[in-house]
């Protein structure tokens, strides 16, 4: 079982894949910005996968350099969606992150450190990733990972990509205001889970859970009502974290009216690189349409590496 895009991502394999999916999601972004006329200091970032771990084909050199690959995967992916959808890029403005699972929030982090630094007026955030791949599939069967009859702990697999426009809220916005109600940023949050990564020990979600309070924090929100969006896909470490941090927020006083948890994975799959991102249009929407049943949605993503992060969102007064 596989929650692949139908159509779009037919017939391609690796950097195809992965472009076919970011030149989607730009032009549905650009059914509502002009995309087209990108401002000249906008910064645009990309969470991707990382090509090693993803099994794309690599040179031997790119192979042992960390960045260079990514860099090389970026740039071909930014090149090729950004043609497809019709716009002009200048390949000076660009940052890439990755990181498994919290890579998006990496790049959601760098993003919002330009915009308040002053460094770009606006940004253009695209996080994508495919786990549908027949170049993935195979490698993800072989370690036992994937969903299956006799391992019901595994996760299914499932592609996506997002495309975000970020702008200072009291910045003029490059899109006009419509009936669309407007959601703020308040806060992102990045951990790291250095026993999880070592892989002595099963995450006890401390490390998440202080992601949690510290965005909280941050957003001046005082956490009586949460409602929590993970990239919870059903493996067994990550169950086990996630029955941890709601434990921790308990002890905390945290969610104590209340607390929800939304899990993506179960309609769109293991979104990978993108997960965060789609968790993010997950909680944008619930405010927009006002069926949140907090006013401050927390979305969390936690990496096998063991990067952790947490972003808050509210509606913009």
């Amino acid at each position: 079982m596989t929650c692949e895009v139908p159509v779009i991502t037919l017939g391609f394999s690796n950097v195809g894949r992965l472009a076919a999916l970011a030149a989607a999601a730009l032009e549905d972004l650009g059914t509502r910005a002009p995309l087209s006329r990108l401002p000249r200091d906008t910064l645009i970032v990309l969470a991707l996968p990382d090509p090693l771990e993803r099994g794309f084909p690599l040179t031997p050199e790119i192979k042992e350099d960390e960045p260079r690959r990514h860099e090389a995967l970026g740039r071909r992916v930014l090149e090729c969606a950004f043609e497809a959808a019709g716009i002009s890029w200048n390949a000076k403005t660009w940052h890439i992150a990755s990181g498994g699972h919290a890579a998006f929030s990496k790049a959601l982090k760098a993003a919002m450190d330009a915009l308040v630094e002053r460094r770009h007026a606006h940004c253009l955030v695209i996080a994508v990733d495919s786990l549908c791949g027949p170049d993935v599939l195979p490698r993800l069967l072989e370690q036992r990972r994937l969903k299956m009859d006799d391992t019901p702990t595994g996760f299914i697999p499932g592609e996506g990509s997002v495309a975000l426009w970020l702008s200072l809220a009291q910045e003029a916005p490059l899109v006009p205001r419509g009936k669309e109600p407007r959601v703020a940023l308040r806060a992102v949050v990045l951990g790291d889970d250095e026993r999880f990564r070592g892989g002595d020990l099963p995450p006890d979600g401390r490390v998440l859970a202080k992601c949690v309070t510290s965005a909280l924090h941050a957003a001046e929100a005082d956490g009586a009502r949460l409602v929590l969006i993970g990239d919870h896909n059903g493996e067994e470490l990550r169950a086990r974290e996630w029955g941890m941090l709601m434990l921790h927020l308990r002890a905390a006083g945290l969610g104590h009216e209340q607390l929800v948890s939304w899990l993506p994975a179960l309609s769109f799959g293991d979104t990978g690189a993108a997960s965060g991102a789609l968790g993010l249009c997950a909680a944008v929407r619930s405010l927009q349409r006002g069926y949140s049943p907090a006013p401050t949605p927390v979305v969390l993503s936690c990496s096998d590496e063991g990067a952790r992060a947490a972003i808050v969102v509210s509606p913009l007064p």
